[in-house]
């Protein structure tokens, strides 16, 4: 991903459903047998040098624990391990796209 497309801050969960600063995320880390592990992670806007970028961060921590323009690096900008579990702002409109099977 090239520097104009870390600078759209836009991302959408595995269901389509825009991410905003301050949902929780339920992330699949692994599973093992029939039982299926998850992380939870808040989405926070990180302070770079050049420009803000859209990160994720434990909700016990401070300090981001990653940035989703690497994780979401498809044509969709979606991140397809996570859901939002808990909308932090839930008046705002959303963006919602059709999430192809392929992406």
């Amino acid at each position: 991903m090239d520097l104009e497309g870390r600078k759209n801050n836009v991302y959408f969960d595995q269901t389509g459903k825009q991410i905003l600063v301050g949902d929780l995320l339920k992330v699949y880390h692994f599973g093992s047998g029939n039982r299926t592990q998850y992380v939870y992670h808040v989405a926070v806007m990180e302070e770079t040098q050049d420009f803000p970028v859209m990160a994720a961060r434990c909700y016990t921590k401070d300090k981001p624990h990653y940035r989703l323009y690497v994780l979401c690096d498809n044509e969709q900008r979606v991140y397809k391990t996570a859901k939002i579990v808990n909308m932090h702002d839930w008046e705002t409109k959303r963006k919602r796209i059709k999430v192809s099977k392929g992406a």
